[in-house]
């Protein structure tokens, strides 16, 4: 299960303290949760109009949501806030390679650190 990011503050901590990650067409921020946290990731998707027009970026988006939701039941999604986005060539690719990509990204994404 993955939860939306709709507050303001989480935005605004995202770019004050989150840390980035790029990969092919894609880019993440991130700020992890502590660890021990049972809050499911939020995530937030940032589409520009550069993209394309909303149809096109309307797919990167559910394509996206679809191959976070696989990460996401695979466990390498850890509890945090993400903020997505993508470069304007990301609409001209396929699933497979954008998903390439995101794999891609979510293995450059930092860990949280465990206890012990």
């Amino acid at each position: 299960m993955i939860w939306r990011i709709r507050e303001r503050s989480a935005f605004a901590r995202l770019a004050a303290n989150g840390q980035r990650a790029r990969a092919g067409v894609l880019w993440c921020t991130v700020l992890l949760d502590p660890p021990g946290t049972s809050t499911p990731p939020r995530v937030a998707y940032a589409l520009g109009r550069a993209l394309g027009p909303a149809v096109v970026r309307n797919r990167v988006r559910r394509r996206l949501r679809a191959g976070l939701a696989v990460a996401s039941s695979d466990g390498r999604l850890p509890a945090g806030y993400y903020l997505f986005g993508a470069q304007p060539s990301a609409a001209t690719r396929s699933f497979s390679e954008l998903m390439f990509d995101l794999s891609t990204l979510l293995a450059r994404l930092p860990r949280p650190v465990e206890a012990g």
